[in-house]
């Protein structure tokens, strides 16, 4: 959980192109094969390594993930998908995690520059294969492991874990991006539990390429540019190779009120009279405990309807903009009374990010050089420096609805005698007061003061050295290689926070005897260092009142600071042990170790004051943070054993291929202990055209230092009461949920829990005896190349994969659920809960659990046909490709313990159908590129009552983008990119925020246009 996330909860109650040409598994595959958006199934990245189909060599061998052991192109076991280079260069790709949510396998990211941010880490990219968590895809930069930039605070971006940052990789120097589902934990360890990701840069490349490309939206917001450089010499005669890159790309943001369609402020709230739904859509959400001028209250409360300040003529009243008191219209109030629709009290979805400024800068250099003609020396260098800014999040408020009059959250307490005041509004709020009441209250978003904008710096050094070669052991040909990598990332913020005592001290305004207002003297700073240092009264009537001096000194800049550090060492040998039946046997077997070394600086500010009893109190609204430090160790073995029985060399007549692959990898983590990963195979094809293609894989995720050394420390956590009257007859067995709150002494019919309304403290701890992740997958499917189509291909493949011993911080809401949805009421998790005497939640012990599972299945499947029009007599037209990805998702569930099973398959984000077809022409001079993508229906919680809203979700969507490309000349290249052709709407009604505004983006951005130059020397 984040803090914005936490903060936000308390108010709210393909693959385009991808396998072009092979659609199947056999990755690494012809480049047309690999899913390119050009004409031909030939990437251009590919091109150099492969031949097209219908010229392949039977004998080409590559090495694919998934695979130490290099094989004919076809060959593979996992379901692999391939994105080449023309389809990122075609699409306009700045970020690889772009082009892989366009592989319907890719559930929403986990984060990235579109929605909310986390201020520890705004704008990062990490992926999310089967929406398994962003924590269990392992990515890989050329077969390597790459250092992750996730903040290790439990209130970073993403899950804890090693996730890679793909703002990291320069997309000038990607040649292919491989993804394999499951099998990826036998071969390179720990995380590959959903599947990998391996990211293929350029090799050996010479000559120079300069490509600048600008975009913007049909609206004439939102500009995208980059500018790259990719540069390559050989030398020493061919021996040795130098390759240089760098890349520059600036992305201006967006906010909600920036779009017609979340400007809307769509919502689901509680009517006040009957209803045959618990909740109904409404537009314009508003809130009236709190605006952004203040409502003035005459007691501590939230509802203006019993205690606000009214004028002569009855109408309730705010501080308007500029200070003085104006009608405050409540809208069609919802059931809780400050709530409404429409009126003008506080637009709280308008706090919303759509999309976040952004800045990266970013080099590589790679250096090649044969020693002899057997050894190798190779080497990396890379340095990348982004900075991510949220735009808006939700502010600070002061209102009864957090807490008591006085507080720092509760509402402000304000003298009649302020001097801001006017006369006449003075005398209307005391003509509300009790006789002798010389103070009101007022309730106020803090939006024109804490604005919830938040940016973060990251930078990454990585270094990679290493050599490769081969060796002969008779007339057996070995290959091998020794590599070292060694990364660093460092994740800096810098935030502004408002300081409460020095809030206090400012606010606290009187008129000196020279008729100045001034603070009170007497006061007390902070012991935080501010902006500025002298107090200056702070004008809180109205928005946009307060001063620049007041500003500066309520606030203090925060400035935490996350470092990542990871070494490599992995040395491995691949090559035919012996023959048999006339076909090489092959194995690879390596040693890897691996160390991992987090740190989280939370920073004076978020650190908070030491008291004398050695506890900390927060300067601020928010808790005090803690620190966080571990590291940890592995040493593994691993091994892959290919039994090739019967193969093209020994075909019998009714026997095509029979194939036996095996791996398996012994992983000795320092925190975890030992534990087997391991997968077998193989693959099986009676005639030449069709082979079916299976395999078993036992995986790992090893616990992360976050959910390891995190020390207990607060928080705030809200959500859903299975015992509250909204929620209770939801769950996996309503009756047994609504037996265990009324043996708890709740009524469910009339309960109103608050921690579904506001946000409650919470601890979260780590859990020193965590225990690795485990996964039971497999996958069997075929694939189709039938010689009477030829340049035809296509892959099926089915997908299941168990997860269990699951870690998890145990969320208030998994915890409840545990605990009232079980029939063995009460349980242990029943004890992490703290209810008072009316059974509101007072508190909750979160922490880290080997506790959930999780459950995913479906059906992936690619095709992909090209055509040389050669073949239909029209001499040199070019060549057209098609291909289509489609994913149908069966199964996507969790569960916390035994506790109620939450199913998400179908849901917003994670539709059952889903789809992107690429229709591509291709010639000397010119290229075309015409993409669909098809996301199905999707519901906005499946699990919950058929009463709970009257509208459940929203219907099927299409999207259609397009590339027009001109060669000039040899040198030259110009490319026309339009998004969202169509200008399509997302579905109705797709509120802001959430998974919605990541699916459905292009739909809430509208058509937008890049311009793409390329010159090549």
């Amino acid at each position: 959980m984040t803090m914005l996330s936490l903060r936000r909860r308390a108010l709210l109650s393909a693959s385009a192109l991808v396998a072009l040409g092979t659609a199947a598994p056999g990755l690494a595959q012809t480049a047309d094969q690999a899913g390119t958006q050009s004409a031909s199934p030939v990437t251009e990245s590919q091109a150099t390594d492969a031949t097209t189909q219908d010229e392949a060599d039977p004998a080409t061998e590559v090495v694919v993930t998934g695979s130490r052991i290099a094989r004919p192109e076809f060959d593979t076991l996992q379901p692999t998908q391939v994105i080449g280079a023309a389809q990122i260069e075609n699409r306009g790709y700045t970020n690889v995690g772009q082009a892989l949510t366009e592989i319907p396998a890719f559930g929403p990211p986990g984060n990235s520059g579109v929605g909310a941010q986390s201020s520890f880490g705004p704008a990062q990219t990490f992926v999310d294969f089967f929406g398994l968590g962003t924590q269990r895809t392992l990515v890989l930069v050329n077969g390597r492991r790459f250092v992750s930039s996730n903040t290790a605070s439990i209130f970073g971006p993403v899950a804890a874990g090693t996730q890679v940052d793909l703002n990291n990789i320069p997309t000038t120097l990607v040649q292919r991006v491989e993804t394999v589902a499951i099998g990826g934990a036998p071969i390179y360890g720990s995380d590959a539990i959903a599947g990998t990701v391996n990211i293929i840069l350029k090799r050996d490349y010479e000559g120079l390429s300069i490509e600048g490309q600008t975009g913007i939206s049909e609206q004439g917001d939102a500009p995208d540019n980059r500018i790259s450089v990719l540069a390559g010499k050989n030398f020493a005669d061919g021996r040795g190779n130098i390759v240089i890159s760098g890349e520059y790309n600036r992305v201006s943001g967006l906010v909600a009120n920036d779009r017609s369609r979340t400007r809307q402020g769509l919502f689901f709230g509680s009517p006040t009279g009957d209803s045959d739904f618990q909740r109904v859509l409404f537009p314009n959400q508003r809130y009236t405990a709190f605006t952004s001028g203040g409502v003035p209250f005459s007691a501590d409360d939230a509802l203006v309807s019993r205690s606000g300040i009214r004028n002569a003529a009855g109408q309730l009243l705010q501080f308007g903009d500029n200070g003085t008191l104006v009608p405050l219209d409540l809208g069609t109030p919802m059931r809780q009374g400050y709530i409404s629709s429409g009126g003008n009290g506080f637009d709280l979805p308008a706090q919303t990010n759509l999309l976040t400024d952004s800045e990266r800068y970013l080099a590589n250099a790679q250096l090649s050089y044969e020693l002899t003609d057997s050894v190798r020396f190779f080497g990396e260098a890379w340095y990348s420096h982004s900075k991510g800014v949220n735009l808006i999040d939700q502010p600070n408020y002061n209102t009864w609805l957090f807490d008591d009059a006085g507080t720092a959250d509760g509402n402000i307490i304000l003298s009649l005698n302020n001097p801001y005041l006017s006369a006449a509004d003075r005398a209307t709020i005391a003509a509300n007061l009790e006789p002798g009441q010389e103070e009101f209250y007022l309730g106020r978003a803090l939006n024109d003061l804490t604005t919830g904008r938040s940016q973060a710096t990251v930078e990454t050094y990585r270094f990679v050295g290493g050599f490769d070669g081969g060796f002969n052991i008779g007339e057996r040909r070995f290959n091998w290689e020794a590599s070292a990598v060694y990364g660093r990332s460092v994740t800096k913020g810098r935030n502004y926070e408002l300081v409460q005592q020095n809030f206090a001290n400012a606010l606290d305004a009187v008129v000196d005897a020279s008729g100045n207002i001034v603070c009170r003297p007497g006061y007390t700073s902070a012991s935080i260092e501010t902006i500025g240092s002298t107090c200056a009264p702070l004008n809180i009537l109205g928005s946009g009142q307060a001063s620049q001096a007041a500003r500066d000194y309520i606030f203090a800049i925060a400035t935490p600071r996350s470092v990542n550090e990871q070494l490599v060492f992995n040395a491995n040998v691949t090559g035919p042990i012996f023959t048999l039946f006339g076909n090489d046997v092959n194995i690879s077997a390596g040693y890897e170790h691996r160390e991992e070394k987090t740190s989280f600086d939370p920073g004076d500010f978020y650190r908070g004051e030491e008291q004398e009893d050695g506890s900390r109190v927060q300067y601020g609204r928010t808790i005090p943070i803690d620190p966080i430090s571990g590291k940890f160790h592995t040493n593994e073995v691993f091994g892959e054993l290919v039994i090739p029985f019967v193969s093209s060399k020994n075909a019998l007549s009714w026997l095509n291929t029979l194939e036996f692959d095996g791996a398996a990898r012994y992983v000795d983590n320092s925190l975890s202990g030992g534990d087997l990963t391991w997968t077998a195979g193989g693959r099986i094809g009676f005639i030449r055209d069709f082979t079916i293609r299976g395999n078993f894989t036992r995986s790992i995720r090893s616990p992360a230092i976050t959910e390891v050394f995190n020390p207990t420390s607060r928080a705030f956590d809200s959500g859903a009461d299975p015992c509250d009257q909204r929620y209770y007859q939801s769950g996996p067995n309503p009756a047994v949920r609504e037996a265990n709150c009324r043996a708890a002494g709740i009524n469910p019919a009339t309960f109103d829990s608050n921690f579904s309304n506001f946000t409650i403290p919470v601890t979260v701890s780590g859990n020193p005896n965590l225990e690795n992740e485990k996964a039971n997958s497999w996958t069997v499917g075929a694939i189709i190349q039938p010689r009477f189509a030829r340049s035809f291909t296509l892959a099926v493949d089915w997908i299941n994969i168990e997860l269990k011993d699951a870690i998890t911080s145990l969320g208030g809401e998994d915890i409840l659920n545990a605990c009232y949805d079980s029939a063995d009421f009460p349980n242990s998790f029943c004890s992490l809960v703290t209810r008072d005497a009316d059974g509101q939640v007072t508190n909750i012990n979160e922490g880290y659990y080997n506790a959930a599972s999780y459950k995913t299945a479906g059906l992936q499947a690619t095709a992909a046909y090209r055509l040389p029009l050669t073949r239909v007599g029209l001499d040199s037209s070019g060549t057209v490709g098609l291909s289509v990805n489609y994913f149908y998702r069966d199964k996507l569930e969790t569960q916390v313990g035994t506790g109620d099973v939450n199913h998400f398959a179908g849901e917003v984000g994670y539709p059952r159908h889903s789809g992107t077809a690429n229709l591509t022409y291709e010639s000397d001079s010119f290229n075309l590129l015409f993409q669909a993508r098809y996301t199905g229906k999707g519901e906005f919680d499946i699990d919950e009552a058929d009463n709970a809203r009257n509208i459940s979700g929203v219907g099927d969507w299409w999207l259609f983008n397009t590339t027009v490309g001109v060669k000039v000349n040899e040198q030259f290249g110009l490319k026309l990119i339009v998004d969202n052709v169509f200008d399509k709407s997302a579905p109705y009604p797709v509120p802001a925020g959430g998974f919605g505004t990541q699916t459905y983006f292009s739909g809430i951005l509208g058509r937008f246009f890049r311009v793409s130059a390329t010159a090549k020397f």
